[in-house]
């Protein structure tokens, strides 16, 4: 219980962190999150057992968590794959499509199997149906599947990071996405030996599973928040960059710039942009050499510019 509570606090705090970086963003990482944590903090067993008998006393609360898991590893897919440029429609499509079929999947599979009251143990305590074996190994390998593919996306990405925070975060995803596989390996063999009746097997990959349930949504979690921070310290660097090739500039500008009547903007790198054409345009017509100095601003400028 202390490891899901320690997990619960730690998915809590980055859902209220990424929610605050990513004000004006794209926030599916943060949406990621949210789900990881709300599975997260409905498996905290004293939370459980007071909240699932309130929905029946079946067992309700674990086929909504993991549900709510399901769709938090479809997002977290989809927003590594935006974190790093690698979205496409035709992977969006599957990862919708696939998780629509794993949900209905779950759902039918735990409405047919024979439940067990209220507990903190469902698959222990009913891991013998049948029905439970493909309620489990269903959701099991599409977290195993999404949790590699994200850690295959994030190594393919890795010589694009363009921070030290970038390169770590995608190391721990890398790290996170191997754990969930080698966790859907041991589930899947856990469930098929249980459904069977060696319990022997079951019993003896518990620690495997133990360490890399937390292990794979710690990981995956912090990837994910390292990654969002280290976007968040290279934005800010570039807009550093253009805000002061906006201050070197200035005195350039009012010495020799035309007056393109650009409309007022807000946004440094639309300014800087008309800036260096009213540059260019007024060293033109005024047919002088700019000198050394100035070409390199100029330069350093343009550089800055197409990093913003």
């Amino acid at each position: 219980m202390i490891i899901s509570v320690v997990q619960a606090l730690l998915l809590i705090a980055g859902t209220i962190t990424l929610f605050v970086l990513q004000r004006g963003q794209d926030r599916t990482l943060a949406v990621t999150f949210l789900l990881f944590a709300a599975t997260i903090v409905t498996n905290v067993d004293p939370l459980y057992l007071w909240l699932d008998p309130l929905f029946g006393g079946f067992n309700v609360v674990t086929v909504v968590s993991d549900c709510l898991m399901v769709a938090g590893t479809s997002t977290l897919l989809w927003g590594v794959a935006k974190a790093v440029g690698a979205a496409r429609p035709w992977l969006r499509n599957a990862i919708v499509v696939t998780c629509a079929v794993v949900v209905v999947v779950v759902i039918v599979a735990f409405t047919v199997l024979d439940k067990p009251a209220t507990t903190t143990t469902f698959m222990l305590d009913a891991g013998s149906h049948p029905a439970a074996t493909v309620y489990s190994i269903a959701q099991t390998v599409y977290l195993g599947v999404a949790l590699g593919a994200t850690g295959l996306i994030s190594i393919v990405h890795l010589g694009e990071a363009r921070t030290t925070t970038d390169l770590v975060g995608l190391w721990v995803l890398v790290l996170g996405g191997l754990l969930g596989v080698v966790r859907m390996v041991v589930v899947v063999v856990m469930d098929l030996a249980h459904v069977l009746g060696d319990l022997g097997v079951t019993r003896s990959l518990a620690l495997p599973y133990d360490v890399t349930t937390p292990g794979a949504v710690i990981c995956v979690s912090s990837g994910m928040l390292l990654l969002v921070i280290g976007h968040q310290v290279s934005r800010r660097r570039r807009w550093r960059r253009v805000e002061s090739a906006l201050r070197t500039l200035t005195p350039l500008h009012a010495r020799i710039g035309t007056d393109n009547a650009y409309p007022d903007s807000g946004d440094p790198a639309t300014r800087l942009s008309r800036l260096i054409v009213e540059i260019n345009d007024g060293a033109r017509r005024a047919r002088q050499q700019l000198s050394e100095t100035e070409r390199r601003a100029l330069a350093d400028a343009e550089a800055a510019l197409e990093t913003a």
